[in-house]
């Protein structure tokens, strides 16, 4: 009869026993382990260490016997430097057999040594991985993404992280396919990135629509390429690009024209009608010096007629933009910007001072949000 019982160890009459295997296992785990704290410059005994630490999973052991090595091991590598940690788990990543404690030790370290175990381990289920991407940080989402064959979950709570690296990594995943519904979502955060737009334009299934809802938020180089790519050269996506270089320029040159084009009025109807005119995106706009595509923009999210919104990019304190951001609940950090940005397009010829800025925040700090609702639906009515 086989005995496989920590605390029962029958005669063997000269035969090996599990016991006579494992426990000069530890032993030469425990040597290694004092032989690198002596030294931990010295990489041969880093090496040795590692060799044991695999030598003791390679061992068929009992139940108890994993549990008891699992113990060990988690308790060893918590002491290690962060370069054998990552050693242990690059040469561990791959294996099937590993105790679920020290997989999951080793896929909550930090990134240099969760990375490989992350990627490729075989043994992280669907709820393990949700669990990471919600209680860890960008570099473990980012691994995670580079991983074979991740379900649809998976990829949706990546792409729910609104992380560039994470997007980038599951559109160059070839083991995955994105639905329509994923590059819709990443679609909203490659608006305002150009080198994610990059990535999705290059997405093997990329439909044309979203191709073309690209086209809007980008340089007039990846403009071009979208042209080409998709084969979209017609009346409407010229209309679209002579309408934004139109727009920048006008700009620039202080030209009087603020009233937006018929399309931009459109893709601003387009963009309220899915409720995706963000306070990023009207930021955005202006940076991007796009001030009569701003006003289509703020005029369909706020209500406000686009000659209100003009005024208001152009008033003195800021009183009107104030309100109009109170009333759609735009943080203060992004009423700021467009305060600042919004007269360096409406009115570059006058320098917003210090004493306007403060001004500005201290009207914008007074308001209540009932209190803005009520002033901007007066105004609009």
């Amino acid at each position: 009869m086989a005995y496989r019982d920590n605390h029962y160890r029958p005669s063997s009459e000269g035969r090996e026993t599990a016991f006579d295997r494992f426990d000069p296992l530890l032993v030469n785990l425990h040597d290694s382990v004092f032989a690198y704290r002596q030294d931990r410059t010295n990489s041969d005994g880093s090496q040795n260490l590692i060799n044991n630490v695999a030598a003791i999973l390679d061992a068929n052991l009992s139940d108890s016997e994993e549990n008891l090595a699992a113990d060990v091991l988690v308790s060893l590598i918590k002491q290690a430097e962060t370069d054998v940690r990552k050693n242990l788990a690059d040469r561990l990543a791959p294996r099937d057999d590993l105790h679920a404690t020290l997989l999951h030790y080793l896929a909550y370290d930090d990134i240099d040594v969760a990375g490989p175990v992350l990627k490729f381990s075989p043994l992280l289920k669907d709820m393990d991985l949700l669990l990471i991407i919600q209680s860890k940080g960008a570099g473990h989402w980012q691994a995670v993404a580079g991983r074979a064959e991740i379900s649809d979950r998976v990829v949706d709570s990546l792409v729910a992280q609104k992380d560039v690296k994470t997007s980038v990594g599951l559109l160059r995943n070839d083991t995955i396919e994105m639905d329509n519904r994923h590059l819709q979502k990443v679609k909203e955060h490659a608006i305002c990135d150009e080198s994610l737009a990059d990535e999705l334009l290059n997405y093997k299934t990329l439909p044309r629509q979203l191709a073309v809802e690209i086209y809007w938020h980008i340089s007039i180089a990846l403009r071009n390429d979208i042209a080409n790519r998709f084969d979209i050269v017609n009346e409407e996506v010229n209309r679209a690009l002579e309408d934004c270089v139109q727009d920048f320029s006008d700009t620039i040159l202080q030209d009087n024209t603020r009233e937006p084009s018929t399309l931009m009025n459109e893709v601003a109807g387009l963009y309220f009608a899915q409720d995706k005119i963000s306070e990023h995106m009207l930021v955005n706009t202006l940076r991007r010096r796009q001030g009569r595509f701003f006003i289509a923009l703020f005029s369909m999210k706020s209500g406000l007629n686009n000659d209100i919104v003009w005024n208001m990019m152009r008033q003195v304190g800021g009183q009107g933009l104030a309100v109009a951001c109170r009333a759609m609940a735009i943080s203060k950090e992004n009423f700021v910007s467009m305060f600042l940005l919004s007269r360096t397009v409406a009115r570059s010829h006058q320098a917003v001072n210090a004493d306007e800025l403060r001004m500005a925040m201290r009207y914008y700090d007074g308001l209540t949000f009932k209190t803005a609702k009520d002033i901007l639906k007066d105004s609009i009515s």
